[in-house]
């Protein structure tokens, strides 16, 4: 009997072997006129009996080849067919799956490890964003740039960049907001750093799309850091397109319209979250309500009461035309990633239009986005004084409900869930008696839900799922320096440009003039300078001051500095329960200002440059019931020989006028804000985009500058031959394989060792 012997076979040819025993797909067909995807339906009866080859995954690749969609500055074609076949669907990485119950199944081949085959991974085809088909009946474009628009019934549009929305006839929505007909113009800033709103079109609409005024001054500041660059729809225009204006936004209908090697998300509102928003518009409909939004960080908090705000301002139902003034109170509790205040500071805001922008579009109050009061904990965490933080929370909700408490309230909560945090959130709970509690999260973590429900006697309590993000190319702290580099490049107009209250200044800080502000003699322009959380050295103030952020701080009273009083000679008509909203001009102006020099001499100190500190060695801050936050300055130098401080603010002089008319001082606090790493290196930036010849295409990596003020060498490339960077103050070049000296980092104190998960057997 002959025994078969197989012959010794190499890789290639097992490879080879092992693909012929796999069945065979039917490549597509790609039709280069019509840019239409087909493929041929699949006999509904499978024979598995029979094999097919599958195609290798060069030819794949040729095969799945898609021009995008839109032709030059992404104009729509109307003959645009856009069908993806019903055997492909697209899994979270965006590659093909071959996933059509109509197509047989594999035979069986011999187990092989997995490290001995490697397939190249399909092309991805472009993800569909937009169902909106233009065409010469529903599509107009204009010579100005203005696009007019027909939307039916459950059509979408996805848009990317900055534009103007007039609602010409029916509903639309968009970011929760029911839009209706109205010579109103909603303006949007949609950047895919952030999940992209999706305008949807309910019943029959026609629209207006309209080009941005001020949208150049935001991008702008892309000369100046790198994470204001690929923000928007740049790369999608033509360098010698002369005729039409620079368009300030994109259609995108697929993610092919899109920058390249960007993720786009658009921004989807589950089926839970909807339902909870109706019913919780149903609710402050009958009666004013509070609602407080709590959950782990990225779970969706901010989003979730973005939505509700708008869909709370845009509400036009039977049973709420009761409401003379139409308006939402926000109190924005996160500092360390706010949404409509600067990072540092917790606020109560009151809206009065539906918000379409990220924070850091959107860095000074209007009249559509009134700050009526906020407090600076100088510290993007709760965690540095959790009493200042519940003090100052307590002080926003008391003045809501004495001054807005017609209208429904929004709690936004920060991310701080366990340990401190946690009882936090339970202390504001049962100071605040919110209507109901929202947890952005249904997989717990349990002890934390037993926690907030057992806080909630009285208080409903509910549960709703978390939406992460899945986009990475911003970090939060990279969010919170654009925000406050926005805030400080911000330049406020007296009256409004086509609906704008700001506009911004695209050249470096540095040839900003400040603020020249006295800080000796008896007409010095501030009371004097306090640090939280720590006690800084008398003869290190001025360095550990010198080009940091600081608040600014209007004190009413001098019962704002809880010193013993043998120290403090207060007036013995005020109580420290009472709280002034509107304070009266005349009032003993005379004698608080003589108890305010009487304190000066009882608790400041000068230092050797003669700057007043006032001391803190006791942790004492200031009492936010007789004490606001202006806004933030940042301390470019400090002069002296003239005994002068040089302070950058957008804050206007009126706003410390009224400070000072009043009796009251000013106060700058020095706590742990984020470096304003970005403010030392703008000038570097800004010079080597003018030197360079093609517009300095230096923005490939965001982590430029960390918080230590070091570039990398990946970015000193950038900046390499522009300007001397030796000569600029905190700022270190590392070359080649330099590294960081041993202790440059931040040293960041632990606060929560002993507690439960943190104690050591």
């Amino acid at each position: 009997m002959n025994t078969y012997i197989p012959l010794a076979m190499s890789a290639f040819a097992l490879r080879k072997r092992l693909l012929n025993q796999q069945t065979t797909t039917t490549s597509l067909n790609v039709d280069a006129d019509y840019e239409t995807i087909s493929a041929p339906k699949a006999s509904s009866t499978l024979d598995t009996s029979e094999t097919s080859k599958i195609p290798s995954p060069k030819k794949t690749r040729k095969a799945l080849h898609v021009q995008p969609l839109p032709s030059v500055n992404n104009e729509p074609d109307i003959s645009v067919k856009d069908t993806i076949p019903e055997s492909l669907s697209l899994s979270k990485d965006n590659t093909v799956v071959f996933g059509s119950p109509n197509i047989p199944p594999r035979s069986s081949s011999p187990s092989i490890a997995d490290d001995e085959i490697s397939v190249k991974p399909v092309k991805a085809l472009p993800v569909h964003l937009s169902n909106f088909k233009p065409s010469k009946s529903n599509y107009q474009k204009r010579k100005d740039g203005r696009i007019l628009l027909k939307l039916f019934d459950g059509e979408r549009l996805v848009i990317l960049g900055s534009y103007g929305i007039r609602v010409k006839s029916g509903e639309i929505t968009l970011n929760g907001a029911v839009l209706r007909m109205s010579e109103s113009v909603y303006w949007v800033n949609a950047p895919h750093c952030h999940a992209l709103p999706v305008l949807r079109c309910s019943d029959d609409a026609s629209l207006e799309l309209l080009p941005h005024p001020v949208a150049a001054g935001l991008r702008s500041l892309g000369k100046l850091a790198p994470q204001f660059r690929k923000l928007w729809n740049e790369t999608n225009l033509s360098s010698n397109n002369t005729i039409s204006p620079y368009p300030t936004f994109v259609i995108l209908y697929t993610s092919a319209d899109g920058p390249k090697k960007t993720m786009l998300q658009d921004l989807v509102s589950p089926p839970e979250w909807n339902r909870e928003i109706a019913k919780l518009v149903d609710i402050s409909s009958s009666k004013p309500s509070s609602f407080m939004i709590t959950g782990p960080k990225s779970s969706g908090k901010s989003t979730f009461g973005k939505l509700l705000a708008n869909r709370l301002i845009t509400d036009q139902s039977s049973s709420s035309k009761r409401r003379v003034h139409r308006g939402v109170a926000v109190l924005d509790l996160d500092p360390g990633q706010p949404e409509y205040c600067v990072a540092g500071q917790v606020a109560l805001v009151f809206l009065t239009e539906p918000v379409f922008s990220p924070s850091f579009c959107r860095p000074l109050p209007c009249p559509e986005l009134q700050i009526v009061r906020s407090h600076a904990l100088a510290s993007i965490s709760p965690a540095s004084d959790p009493e200042l933080y519940l003090e100052a929370a307590m002080d926003l909700i008391t003045h809501y409900r004495n001054s807005l408490g017609r209208y429904p309230l929004i709690i936004n909560t920060p991310g701080w869930i366990q340990g401190t945090g946690l009882d936090l959130l339970t202390s504001l709970i049962t100071s605040s008696r919110p209507t109901e509690v929202l947890y952005m999260s249904e997989s717990g973590p349990a002890e934390v839900v037993e926690v907030l429900q057992e806080s909630c006697r009285t208080t409903t309590f509910s549960t709703l799922p978390s939406q992460a993000s899945q986009l990475a190319s911003r970090t939060a702290a990279h969010l919170r320096s654009m925000q406050t580099m926005s805030y400080f490049h911000a330049e406020p107009q007296s009256s409004g440009i086509d609906g704008h209250w700001v506009q911004w200044n695209n050249k470096p800080l540095t040839t900003v003039p400040p603020w020249q502000v006295s800080y000796k003699g008896p007409g010095r322009g501030i009371f004097g300078i306090m640090c939280y959380d720590y006690q800084t050295p008398m003869n290190l103030l001025a360095d550990a001051v010198n080009g940091t952020i600081l608040a600014v701080v209007g004190v009413e009273s001098v019962q704002a500095f809880r010193y013993p009083e043998e120290h403090a000679m207060l007036p013995s008509d005020t109580t420290s329960d009472a709280m002034d909203i509107d304070r009266p001009d005349e009032g003993p102006q005379k004698s608080m200002s003589s108890s305010f020099s009487t304190l000066a001499r009882d608790i400041i100190v000068t230092t050797p440059e003669g700057i007043p500190f006032i001391d803190t060695t006791n942790g004492i801050t200031l009492n936010p019931k007789f004490s606001h936050s202006l806004g933030l300055a940042l301390v470019r130098g400090i002069d002296v020989k003239n005994g002068m401080l040089q302070l950058l603010t957008p804050l206007r002089q009126e706003k410390i006028e009224e400070i000072t008319s009043r009796g009251g001082e000013i106060v700058l606090v020095s706590g742990k804000f984020d470096t304003p790493s970005w403010a030392y290196t703008e000038e570097l930036y800004y010079r080597a985009h003018e030197e360079a010849d093609d517009g300095a295409d230096a923005d490939e990596t965001i982590d430029m500058v960390d918080d230590t003020g070091y570039i990398s060498d990946a970015e000193d490339n950038d900046l390499e031959g522009s300007t001397d960077t030796t000569l600029v103050p905190w700022v270190e070049v590392l070359h080649g394989n330099q590294k960081r000296g041993i202790g440059s980092k931040v040293w960041r104190v632990r606060r929560d060792l002993g507690r439960v998960g943190n104690a050591i057997n």
